[in-house]
Parts: C-alpha cells; structure tokens; sequence
C-alpha cells in the first residue's frame, strides 16, 4: 500500500467547538474551491482551511454565545487573527494561497489584501496563479477589468509601474458594503517585503517563507494595517528555519507555549505544523508522512523522498548535508543551512563516557569568550587510556571576571595553574591582565598555533580521535551547550589555512573554540607564536550577574 502523508499536522491549536460549516468558513472555502475553481483539493488543505477558518461564536448571531453587543461589520468573525503554517516544500501550499485569496476577495468581502515573500517573485507568481483560476471561471471573470487583446475583450491583472495586484473592475453581488468612502475597488497587491505594505489597510495579509526572515521589519509593518480591519486574518507559510529565522520562531514558539499550557481558549494565533518528530532519521518513511502531508496523493512517492536522502548524504558530494533535506523535507529545524566543520551526524558518533581521577590525570583547560563579552566558557581535554583524547564543558556564565577566581578555586584538585588563551584580537583578550593578577599563567593560542590546531583539532574529530560524554540521559532530546556551539561553529579563511569566525557562527561557537584550545594545550609546542588576526581593541565591561555553573564534571 502506497504511503500516504497525514491529513492531520503532528502540532498544532486545538479548536474550541467542533468544528462544522456552522462554527467553521472552512466549509464554504472548500466548496469554493471545488464547485467554482473546479479543484479537488488534498485532504490537508481541507482540514487546514476548516481549522484556521474557525470562527468566533460570540460574533455568529443566533450561537448560544453570541454578543449582541458585537458591530455588524465583526458579523461571522474569525477566531483567529494570525495563522502560521509549518509544511515541508512542494506540497501545494501555492494552491492554499490562491484558494483562499479569491475566496475573500469574491465571496468574502475583503477590500483590501496584501501578499509579500522574503523573494518578491515568489509572491508575484502565485498572485498570478490566483489570476488565471479566476479568469477561468466565468462568474469570476465578469468582475475583472477587460482589456482589447487580438480582437478580443479579455480579463487582465494589472501589473503597472511593478505594482502586480487583482483590482477588480465591478463588486460581486452582495457585497457592496465593502467600498470604502473613496469607493475603491476590492484589490489583492503583492508588495515589496522591506515595509512597502505600511500604506494598506489590510483585510487579509499573507506572508511566505516565513524562514527567510531575518528580522521583524516586515512583520512590524505588515501587522499593524490589519489591526484596524473587521474580519482581518495574517497567514503566514514556510518551511522549518534555523537559529537566524527569527520572526518564525517567534510565533511558532508563542503558539507552543499557548498549546503546552493546555489553555487555548483566548488563543488568537492559530499554528499548524507538519513536521517529523525530532530524532526521526532522515530515512524514515514515518517521518516523510508527518512532514509531507501531499505524499501519496500527487507526483511525489516514497521512492521520491528515499532518493532524496540518499543524495542528501552523497559522500562523493562536498556541499551534501542532512540539514537541508531536514529543513525542507522533514520540516525539522536545524541550526543553520550553511555546512558547517562538524556536523550533527559526525558529533552522535563521538558520544563516548569516560569516568577519570582528575588527581591522577592530567587536566587541560582551555578558555574563551563570547562575542560581546556575553559569557565566557571553561572547557577541559585530557588522554583516554584508549589513546584518544576526550573534552568537556565545565563551566560556562555570563560576563568573564568569574573566571580567574573560578579556576583558582580548583587549583591543585585539576586545575595545574595554567590555561590556553586567545589573547589578541578576541573577545577573550579582556582576561589576559586578569589571569596575570590571579597568578594563572597563560599560554597564547596565536598565529599557527592557532590556525594549524584548528586543522588539526577538526582532522582529530573527523577522525574519531576525540570524544565527549554526550546529552545528559534525563533530557536525551536537549543537546548540550557544547553540542549545540560544535555544530554552530563557522570557519572563514586566511590565507590557505581557516580560523574560527565567532561572528559568523549559527550561534555561540565560544564554547566549542574553549575545547579546541584545551585540546591544543595538550598537544602544543614551544613555538613563538605569532598574530593571525589584526590586534583589535577591545574594552573591559562591567561584569554581569553570573549564572550558575553549566559544567558537566570536575566542579
């Protein structure tokens, strides 16, 4: 039997009432799409539009929990002002946009809608897809502006000046209502997604791949023009994102905590998520059902998916990576797109507990510091029995004067008194006179000590020479903060050789750079070093609140 994807997503905002054509406008959008577009539409897109499209029962006059108070214009309203959908790519959610879009603007009254992307064309192309459902329908098309083209009246979408939009040229039978004073036809724009839709007054907005966004300027200027609107709804779509895809997470993550609490009921952010369950391979046809919820019904099939990852994984191509397929297939959210040094696959094989007398071993720390001076991380590296060596986080806070005295504290049980230490052109320069006064002696990872043990480092891990103890066995799903700062770290040339670039890191790579110089303390020689980088300045900050310690052994 053909695998079929789930009709329901794995995540998502329970509805309040059961949902029927009565308590949902989901109904009447299907059978828009169906009776008038001439589109069966997949099973997800049903149940997405009856679940996002729930309505307000205090609005519905004649419900048993209708407001008379409630203006006439609020009449039918929606439950939910701002819907986020979470699908993995190419399973027709193209076909939801246009849907809906000429649902509001034929049927539902909608004066005024907004469509926007991280790629302006993106957004374009499906306003034209919405175009050409419409022009071929003709109740539809009776409403469209016509134009002389070979002979010929056809419908035409106005595209003047690179202001793609549906205007309507007459108002669809009954609703009048939604001309404004200046008597402005219904319109559906597509705008530029760098503020251009402050201007609007907005009914409906819809806003694809969500991921892409960076920042929340888009968001800051769209959200406001539905505000003011009866009836207003943002949709907004994409696939899963990374550490940078900061507007996403936002909502994702206030929808979670409104879901986790188990109290949805004053909800107005509907999340729908299609997505693997973390932890699923990327092999596993379980995980390609939940994340695609189109498999089985169009042209993509198991066999699709399985080559897919396989190529995903192709180990005669260098810019192969998991991530990718993981993002965009499995709707799994990952720390960031661009490969990285050490991959996520590469750290699950290097687990490897190790119980040790610290009295009895030789202990090498290792210390650095985040950008900013946000925090500063203690890490510790030593020789397994086996031959290979193995690395630790031991301590990580906010600010940096803690170190000193923290080290200090251990001096004689591990600590030998001397640490490794990037002392030019780093945030971890402002411990250098710091160490001097405790009486820690530093040893200067500079120049080719630096850059030929990162080489080295990361040929030792690829290696499966250097091994770590791995999540803690309580939270087996919450990587560590060194797990998490391995697979964040970037690199950047110089020269023909590549150092680490905290700045470009997916997230704080400081902890993963403190184990690479604890393990170059062990190996390290009397070399003179000599500066890679420029001797950047950098001033001493007031240091903050400390946290607790976040070690893992020794403290």
């Amino acid at each position: 039997m053909a695998l079929k994807g789930h009709e329901q997503p794995r995540i998502f905002t329970p509805p309040l009432v059961e949902l029927t054509p009565e308590t949902s406008l989901g109904f009447a959008v299907i059978d828009f799409a169906e009776e008038v577009l001439g589109i069966t539409l997949r099973p997800w897109q049903k149940w997405l539009f009856i679940h996002a499209l729930e309505l307000d029962m205090t609005t519905v006059p004649g419900s048993d929990t209708f407001d008379p108070d409630t203006p006439e214009e609020r009449y039918y309203d929606y439950r939910f002002r701002q819907v986020c959908v979470l699908v993995a790519r190419q399973n027709g959610k193209t076909i939801v946009l246009s849907v809906l879009g000429l649902w509001r603007l034929f049927f539902d009254g909608a004066a005024e809608m907004i469509s926007t992307a991280q790629n302006l064309q993106v957004a374009e192309d499906t306003l034209a897809d919405a175009f050409k459902l419409a022009k071929k329908d003709p109740e539809l098309a009776s409403y469209l502006p016509h134009r002389m083209e070979r002979g010929k009246w056809v419908p035409y979408m106005r595209t003047a000046n690179g202001s793609n939009r549906i205007e309507l040229a007459a108002v669809p039978e009954d609703l009048e209502g939604v001309l404004d004073v200046a008597e402005a036809m219904p319109t559906w724009y597509v705008v530029a997604n760098n503020g251009g839709g402050r201007s609007y007054s907005a009914d409906l907005a819809l806003l694809d791949e969500l991921r892409e966004h960076t920042k929340t300027d888009m968001w800051d200027a769209i959200e406001p023009t539905t505000s003011e609107r009866p009836r207003n709804q943002i949709w907004t779509f994409s696939n899963a994102g990374t550490v940078r895809s900061v507007l996403l997470r936002r909502l994702r993550n206030i929808a979670l905590k409104a879901i986790d609490s188990g109290d949805t009921s004053q909800e107005r952010l509907f999340l729908a998520e299609w997505s693997a369950e973390p932890g699923r391979s990327i092999f596993d046809p379980e995980g390609w059902a939940e994340a695609n919820p189109s498999l089985g019904y169009g042209v993509r099939t198991e066999s699709d998916m399985l080559a897919k990852a396989r190529a995903a994984v192709d180990p005669e191509d260098d810019e192969a990576t998991p991530d990718s397929f993981r993002t965009e297939y499995l709707c799994q959210w990952v720390v960031t797109l661009e490969p990285g040094k050490i991959s996520e696959e590469l750290w699950a094989t290097l687990e490897s507990p190790a119980d040790i007398n610290p009295l009895e071993t030789e202990i090498f720390v290792g210390v650095d510091v985040s950008v900013e001076a946000r925090a500063s991380h203690i890490a510790v590296a030593w020789k397994r029995p086996d031959g290979h060596w193995h690395i630790e986080l031991v301590a990580s806070r906010t600010g940096y004067a803690w170190v000193p005295e923290w080290l200090n504290a251990r001096r004689g049980l591990w600590f030998s008194g001397e640490v490794g230490l990037q002392v030019r052109g780093a945030p971890s320069a402002v411990l250098a006179p710091l160490f001097t006064e405790a009486g820690i002696e530093v040893a200067e990872w500079q120049g080719t000590n630096m850059s030929g043990s990162i080489a080295a480092f990361v040929s030792a891990l690829r290696g499966g020479e250097v091994h770590h103890s791995g999540r803690d066995e309580a939270t087996p799903d919450t990587e560590t903060r060194l797990e998490a700062a391995a697979i964040a770290a970037r690199d950047r040339k110089t020269g023909d050789v590549f150092i680490w670039d905290r700045d470009k890191s997916a997230g704080d790579s400081a902890p993963f750079i403190a184990a690479n110089i604890a393990w170059w303390m062990g190996h390290r020689t009397d070399e003179t070093p000599t500066s890679a980088y420029s001797a950047d300045e950098w001033d001493e900050e007031t240091d903050l609140e400390a946290d607790d310690d976040s070690g893992l052994l020794l403290i």
